[in-house]
């Protein structure tokens, strides 16, 4: 019975030390792919052929709601850290509902596009329109990753699974979870002031 004991500690040992570097391995490897997209829309946009025009209002509204969902994570991250069970859940369940409203405006966003008849494909798409849907695509496909890690962290703080010395699950969603949010916030940014 002590071996198994010693080899589950091995393990959960491991794992502290290792889950967050790779997590921050695996973000460079985000933040690298994204630079090479932003990149490519400069130098097409240099070729000549980039029809500017205006982001919809949906997409402010959009990059709105992640910044409020990284502000009640860090209220839940912290309410964990202090033994605030009850803080904890409601910082969550505030975060994903910002998270999927977010989600919610990228795709209004889109709709709004197409109708000021920009489109991702076809005969009447054009390099600025395909790459602005690639990149708040693209970016949507990271942020479900972090939408499946709040529904597990939602879950599991209510099964009162986090506390002052149990936090590397809520660490690794808040970590991922801030840095989507921040990648966005580039990205508008970039989309805004450089791209269009």
């Amino acid at each position: 019975m002590e071996v198994t004991t010693s080899k589950k500690e091995i393990r959960n040992e491991i794992r502290q030390k290792t889950a967050l570097p790779l997590l921050w391995v695996g973000m460079g490897s985000i933040v690298m792919f994204f630079a090479a997209l932003t990149s490519a829309v400069i130098v097409s946009k240099g070729a000549g052929n980039w029809k500017p025009f205006e982001l919809p209002d949906t997409f402010l509204f959009s990059t709105v709601f992640i910044v409020l969902s990284s502000i009640t994570y860090w209220f839940a991250y912290r309410s964990a850290k202090n033994n605030k069970k009850a803080s904890l859940k409601i910082g969550v369940l505030l975060t994903l509902i910002f998270g999927l409203l977010f989600a919610l405006f990228q795709f209004i966003s889109w709709g709004n596009l197409v109708e000021q008849g920009i489109f991702f494909t076809g005969s009447e798409s054009s390099v600025s329109g395909s790459y602005l849907y690639a990149i708040s695509g693209l970016h949507l496909a990271h942020l479900f990753g972090g939408l499946i890690s709040l529904i597990v962290v939602y879950v599991k703080s209510n099964r009162g699974m986090y506390n002052s010395e149990n936090l590397l699950g809520l660490q690794l969603s808040t970590t991922y979870w801030h840095f989507v949010d921040v990648l966005w916030v580039y990205l508008f940014l970039f989309l805004n002031f450089i791209a269009l």
